[in-house]
């Protein structure tokens, strides 16, 4: 029997901790502060504008905004709370491995100085001693897009029940091949999109059209994107550009150097939606936000989000090597960029994923995302290099199925041919886990929550493939005299 979904959506699993903590922090509410103690103003704002408030302002993921000292003061306990245990702002890698950009873990001393003003009382403090609230736009997080491209029709999510994953297919605007050095996914109603897909399909399979958002067959069935890139003579890998993953509070990726996305003109567009029924009925309509390449800036590497563009990957299940199928190529609901594992064993509670992805020719790394389901514990990549070094690249050592975040290296790194990047990950079917809606069941493998995915993503350029290589030799050439 299928258990009911189950909603574990950032925003609603911090409101629910949240409220369990709310308090008033004492009587000194709203006074200046004794000298020597830290104020909202001067000590405590600075940290929340740099660190919080992208997502804790008005129409943001976050349950509350943080914003005044008005909005702030009945949250001070839980915020103490949730920072002294470094589970906000969150950021799962282990400090130890890695430089990532936009890290917003807070200081050591930055815990304490939040710590120090909920003991103190949590005073106010002069607010000529408030810096300025930071230019925050609305909306999309980056500023306006160059080109908004939105699903094709709205859909109405259910109050409640089992949502099937389903792709809307829309033709792009673009009568020129275009360069991408930005992407933002925009849910037109917040708190129903569990997830989403953007991806670049070229071309439309032999008799098939465009129906209503819907890709349709030459007998009028719906076709999704695997069924579409298989009738195209491919698999989804070969067939299918991914854009971008949107999860509720990451849906906006830049690109660093000369990465971006190619996009060729008379393309289509396809969202490929996981909803969740929220207990009252809503409608979404989601867009996609591109920025687009200005003129000079040079693009040069298609972005991929696998290592397996760079060579084959090998698994280890429990310690025995497993040569596992894509997961159900033809089913419309397939994973995305799953692999068919066996089904973890009810109450299993460090059940073992090893997958060995070889680079076969030099690739340049930019980020790393660990995409599991509640079942989901741990997982670190490590690199070996041709000559034996091995390097971690990134640990997340409790992983938190709520956010699914992008750790965006410092700065690219080159990793040549020969190279091995082991990725290892646990998985807890245990009653020890508190996410577990099922321990007593064995766990499948699909799109739904309370199922299970494997998904070691990265964003890679292979070094080879180089746009403007192939844009040279497709222009004509002066004759040799």
């Amino acid at each position: 029997m299928r258990h009911a979904a189950r909603p574990v959506l950032a925003a609603l699993s911090l409101t629910t901790a949240l409220l369990g903590f709310a308090t008033l922090a004492g009587d000194a509410a709203g006074r200046a502060g004794a000298e020597g103690e830290a104020t909202f103003a001067r000590d405590v704002a600075p940290i929340l504008y740099a660190r919080c408030v992208g997502c804790h302002r008005a129409g943001e993921v976050a349950p509350m905004s943080l914003v005044t000292y008005d909005e702030v003061r009945p949250w001070a306990k839980s915020i103490q709370r949730k920072v002294t245990s470094r589970e906000m702002p969150p950021w799962g890698a282990d400090p130890r491995f890695g430089r990532f950009k936009d890290d917003p873990s807070l200081t050591d001393a930055q815990i304490a100085t939040i710590a120090a003003w909920v003991d103190a009382g949590a005073p106010r403090g002069r607010d000529a001693d408030l810096p300025p609230v930071p230019a925050l736009s609305a909306g999309w997080s980056h500023g306006e897009p160059d080109v908004v491209i939105e699903m094709p029709i709205a859909f109405d999510i259910p109050a409640e029940g089992e949502v099937p994953v389903i792709d809307f297919f829309t033709k792009s605007p673009f009568t020129q091949d275009v360069y991408v050095k930005a992407i933002d996914v925009r849910p037109g109603t917040a708190g129903v999109v569990h997830h989403a897909g953007l991806y670049v399909i070229d071309r439309l399979p032999d008799g098939a059209s465009l129906v209503g958002g819907r890709i349709v067959d030459a007998g009028g069935r719906a076709m999704s994107r695997n069924q579409v890139a298989r009738a195209n003579g491919g698999t989804s890998t070969e067939e299918i550009q991914k854009l971008l993953s949107f999860v509720p509070g990451r849906g906006y990726e830049s690109y660093q150097g000369d990465a971006g996305q190619l996009i060729k003109a008379g393309s289509y567009i396809d969202f490929y939606m996981h909803y969740t029924p929220s207990g009252t009925p809503k409608t979404d309509r989601t867009k996609l936000g591109l920025y687009l390449a200005k003129p000079g800036q040079d693009v040069g590497h298609q972005i991929y989000h696998s290592f397996g563009a760079a060579g084959p990957t090998t698994y280890i299940v429990e310690g025995q090597p497993y040569a596992p199928e894509r997961q159900r190529r033809d089913d419309p609901n397939s994973v995305e960029g799953g692999v068919n594992l066996p089904n973890i064993p009810l109450y299993a509670e460090n059940w073992k994923v090893v997958s060995i992805h070889t680079i076969r020719e030099p690739i340049t790394l930019y980020g790393l995302t660990p995409h599991l389901h509640l079942r989901g514990k741990s997982m670190r990549y490590t690199l070996t290099l041709p000559d034996g070094r091995e390097e971690v690249l990134l640990a997340v050592p409790k992983y938190d199925f709520n956010w699914q975040l992008y750790y965006e290296l410092a700065s690219p790194r080159r990793i040549p041919a020969g190279s091995k990047v082991t990725v290892v990950t646990l998985f807890d079917n245990s009653a020890k886990n508190k996410y577990n809606p099922a321990p007593d069941k064995e766990v499948f493998w699909s799109e739904q929550s309370w199922d299970e995915m494997y998904a070691p993503q990265a964003r890679i350029t292979v070094d080879s493939r180089d746009f403007r290589a192939a844009k040279t030799a497709a222009e004509p050439q002066p004759r040799q005299r």
